[in-house]
C-alpha cells in the first residue's frame, strides 16, 4: 500500500512468507532430510510451527534513479548513495531506474531466541535462530518476486538485489540507503555500527534495466 503522505513510498505490511524447511535444515548442517534424526526431526517441526506464528514480515520501498560517473566507477542512487564499488557500479551498469528496499521479520521470532538461550534450552534456541535466518532469505526472496513483477510491468529486466556488505559494497552506505525509506515504519532501525535491528532483517537495492 503506498507509504502514506509520500507517494513514493510504498509499504508492505505484511508481507507474506513461508519458512521453507529445506533452508532450515541448511542452516542446520543438513543437505538431505534423510540425515536428520527422527527426535530432532520432530522438534524441528514443533520449533518452525511457533516461529511461523511470531513472523511479523514487512518491507519498505522506494523507485530511485542511478547515475553512474567516471567512467562507470562511481554510481549515485537517489541522490543520497554515492558509492565507488566497483561490484556495485557493474551490476547497476545497465540500470538508469532501482528499487531501493528494507524489510524484517520482525522482533518477535529473535525475542524468542534469546529467550530459549537465556533459558539454557539452546537446542531450541539454535533452531529458533535457523528459523529466523531461513524466514530472513524468503523475504528477500518474496521482495524480488514483487519488485520484478514492478519492472516487468513496464518492460524492465529485474536485477538480483545487492546490499551494503556486499562484495566492495561499503557496509557505513547503509545509512545514507536508510535516509531513503521511513524504516521506522515497519520498526526497523539501525546502530551507529550500520547494523539493523530487528537483526533478522534485509536491505539493498533491485536495478530495472
Amino acid at each position: 500500500m503506498p507509504g502514506g503522505t509520500d507517494p513514493g513510498l510504498q509499504i508492505l505490511d505484511p508481507l507474506p512468507i513461508d519458512i521453507a524447511r529445506p533452508m532450515v535444515l541448511l542452516r542446520l548442517g543438513y543437505r538431505r532430510a534423510s540425515q536428520v534424526p527422527e527426535k530432532t526431526s520432530r522438534l524441528i517441526d514443533e520449533v518452525m510451527a511457533e516461529a511461523g506464528r511470531l513472523l511479523q514480515p514487512k518491507a519498505v520501498y522506494r523507485e530511485v534513479g542511478i547515475e553512474i560517473e567516471d567512467g562507470a566507477t562511481i554510481v549515485t542512487i537517489g541522490g543520497a548513495v554515492r558509492s565507488g564499488s566497483r561490484s556495485l557500479c557493474e551490476r547497476l551498469a545497465p540500470c538508469r531506474v532501482a528499487v531501493v528496499f528494507a524489510a524484517t521479520i520482525g522482533a518477535l521470532l529473535e525475542d524468542w531466541t534469546h529467550s530459549l538461550m537465556s533459558d539454557g534450552r539452546m537446542t531450541r534456541g539454535l533452531l529458533a535462530d535457523a528459523c529466523g535466518s531461513a524466514a530472513a532469505t524468503a523475504l528477500g526472496l518474496k521482495l524480488e518476486e514483487v519488485i520484478t513483477a514492478r519492472f516487468k510491468e513496464r518492460g524492465l529486466e529485474a536485477t538480483r538485489r545487492y546490499a551494503p556488505g556486499y562484495g566492495d559494497w561499503n557496509l557505513a552506505d547503509q545509512t545514507p540507503l536508510f535516509s531513503l525509506l521511513d524504516s521506522g515504519r515497519i520498526g526497523l532501525t539501525l546502530t551507529e555500527d550500520h547494523l539493523m535491528i530487528p537483526a533478522k532483517s534485509i536491505s539493498g537495492i533491485i536495478g530495472g534495466k
